[in-house]
């Protein structure tokens, strides 16, 4: 078996082996499941909508319209989410939750979507899965870690959930839980994993054999606040020490920003700040690691001798 290389030497096949511009592992390509439940849904959003508009437009009775209004509001639920009208909500800075709720603020709504927008009774399946295929971002939040697990898995790596499981085997990995929180990893391995940014915990325990590795694992496609926040917190990672030199931090990034971060020649404002920093902490730091998918690949490919 090989021996494990210095955290250089992994950055360094980081770096040679960039992140795909497709990764399988945060693509969501099937048709949704209850495409059918949008669309009728939508429909039924749009008859209510319809027939309000008309009612407004005959000058109808107060309750009449008001009950027209209540039933459209029972009709917003989860299926709703990609309805022209649901979409017009967030426009309006507000949620959907709140408008179904509030009756007074949906009638407002509702009546500047009728001056602003055209109100017809299409509703193609394509624009409804359009609408749920940009809105697949939100389905991505353990996809990274789910991917590492995956990679592991294939290394013969155990996943436990349980102590017990995790001391008696030798190769194991276990997400961060209400088992593996930051106050029970602090005290049954004895470590001080003093960051700031990370009471959370973080997202991975792996043990290989006598080294413990603790990860964070972040998928940035783009620069920006919330990217750099998430940055920063990775960053930070590699920033701390242990005593006990088994014991090891790993800052995962993939995603198309891992290449920025990893290749960009030169680097000006905020990113190049960002890459001194990484240099600068693996350095002081040999037993921290900052990786993307063929590094850690390349990581736990190894074994101590």
């Amino acid at each position: 078996m090989k021996n494990i290389q210095s955290n250089l030497a992994y950055f360094k096949i980081s770096q040679d082996n960039p992140e795909k511009t497709l990764d399988t592992a945060y693509m969501f390509t099937e048709e949704n499941s209850e495409i059918a439940k949008y669309i009728e849904n939508t429909k039924e959003i749009k008859r209510h909508l319809i027939t309000i508009k008309l009612l407004l437009e005959k000058k109808e009775n107060k309750k009449t319209i008001d009950r027209y209004f209540l039933s459209l509001a029972n009709t917003l639920n989860k299926f709703s989410t990609c309805s022209e009208f649901s979409c017009f909500i967030n426009a309006c800075d507000n949620t959907l939750d709140l408008a179904k709720k509030d009756l007074v603020l949906l009638k407002k709504i509702a009546k500047k979507y009728f001056k602003n927008r055209l109100l017809t009774e299409n509703t193609p399946e394509e624009w409804i899965q359009a609408i749920l295929d940009s809105n697949s971002g939100r389905k991505k939040g353990s996809c990274a870690e789910n991917k590492l697990i995956n990679i592991l898995l294939k290394q013969h790596f155990l996943k436990v959930n349980t102590w017990e499981d995790f001391n008696k085997n030798n190769k194991v990995i276990a997400r961060f839980s209400s088992v593996f929180n930051l106050k029970n990893v602090r005290k049954t391995l004895n470590i001080k994993i003093n960051t700031k940014k990370q009471n959370k915990g973080l997202d991975l325990l792996i043990k290989n054999n006598t080294r413990i590795f603790l990860l964070e694992a972040k998928h940035l496609n783009t620069s920006g606040g919330g990217q750099d926040k998430q940055l920063s917190e990775l960053i930070e990672l590699i920033s701390l020490t242990e005593k006990n030199k088994n014991i090891s931090y790993i800052a995962f990034l993939d995603g198309n920003y891992s290449n920025v971060i990893l290749n960009n020649p030169f680097p000006k404002g905020k990113l190049k700040t960002q890459k001194i920093e990484i240099a600068k902490f693996l350095k002081k730091n040999p037993n921290n690691y900052w990786l993307n998918t063929q590094g850690f690949k390349a990581l736990f490919s190894a074994q101590n001798t």
